[in-house]
């Protein structure tokens, strides 16, 4: 079975980028080939544009030259939605479609559309043959609006063959776009409390976004034990991995961050919310901490606490890498994948 797969090139940023660059590696069927349809890249505008067009124009050339029998399209909000919605509607004719469901504010996004904008994507998101969302919270949302069959396939990464958590490092990494969605500021607030306990701490927050007014806040805050690493690539993100006592990710709005997998893989206790499908892989006290997105003084306590004992996060470290080798490893989500596009194929 031939697969055409679209979604941003793996070599962008983001979650998504980084999902394709899993399938890209690790994807390895007897029964089904999957080609890769770039909408998106890194660059200008002009390039950005370039992409985005080119992949209008390929798409019904390579559906016919390669007989594909699945598109498999990654979505998310406001522009992705829209420029994905065309993209499916020209597969339609042709193939099956499985709209796999990244957004992580899909909610906030269709209720504040006008009403025939609402109605364009109900309608819109009745065309695929299968949706997939990242957590049974998102399947319970999108049912709402859609009676196509939706399934919960999560995320999952790689597993390194062993852990390299450093107990005794001085480093709190925060990875993700930085800006508010991510609750780059409720560090910023909190960065000063911690450092009166903990000196010797720094907060290492890496990502792009809004790194000019988060910078600006930093100086305006005199915060000493924050800096800003901007985005990084695979071979810097493995030394920083190395090299990190928690990682923070205070989010208002998620789907299922691949930051939370990642760091979790390699053995490093996580602080989050209580959005989207984080709860899924984190267990509170179990295998790191969740708190009430935009609640700083939870988020203090939560790093503080985890600061103070040692024996603690060595526990939740080793129960992280547990938690990742159980139900969020590649193996069997790609076999999850496999699995749908032959029913898929059977329909």
């Amino acid at each position: 079975m031939n697969i055409l797969m679209i979604g941003p090139s793996s070599a962008s940023k983001g979650g998504i980028a980084t999902v394709i660059g899993n399938f890209e590696t690790h994807f390895d069927s007897s029964e089904h080939n999957v080609t890769y349809l770039a909408t998106w890249q890194e660059g200008t505008f002009y390039k950005r544009l370039q992409t985005t067009v080119r992949s209008f124009f390929q798409l019904r050339k390579i559906i016919r030259q390669n007989k594909i029998d699945i598109v498999h399209i990654h979505m998310a909000q406001q522009g992705s939605f829209y420029r994905k919605s065309l993209l499916l509607l020209l597969s339609k004719s042709s193939c099956r479609v499985v709209l796999h469901m990244h957004a992580s504010q899909f909610d906030t996004f269709y209720h504040r559309s006008h009403p025939l904008a609402q109605k364009y994507i109900r309608w819109t998101l009745r065309q695929p043959d299968q949706v997939v969302v990242l957590s049974e919270e998102w399947a319970a949302f999108y049912e709402k609006i859609t009676d196509v069959p939706v399934t919960v396939i999560e995320n999952a990464v790689d597993m390194p063959a062993e852990s390299s958590y450093n107990a005794t490092s001085q480093h709190i990494i925060a990875f993700g776009r930085i800006g508010e969605r991510k609750g780059s500021y409720d560090i910023l607030k909190i960065a000063e409390e911690v450092g009166t306990v903990f000196p010797n701490v720094q907060f290492d927050l890496y990502g792009d976004g809004e790194v000019d007014k988060v910078a600006d806040e930093i100086k305006q805050r005199n915060l000493t034990n924050v800096q800003l690493g901007g985005w990084i690539d695979a071979e810097a993100k493995e030394k920083i991995l190395q090299d990190a006592v928690l990682h923070i990710l205070p989010s208002y709005h998620e789907g299922l961050p691949m930051a939370i997998l990642e760091t979790m893989s390699h053995g490093i206790p996580n602080i989050s919310t209580y959005v989207g499908g984080i709860p899924q892989a984190i267990e509170p006290n179990q295998n790191g901490m969740l708190i009430e997105a935009g609640n700083t003084e939870q988020l203090a306590t939560a790093i503080t606490t985890m600061l103070s004992d040692q024996a603690m996060r060595t526990q939740f470290s080793k129960a992280a890498r547990s938690t990742i080798e159980n139900r969020f490893a590649m193996a069997p989500y790609l076999k999850k994948w496999e699995q749908l596009y032959s029913k898929l194929n059977h329909k």
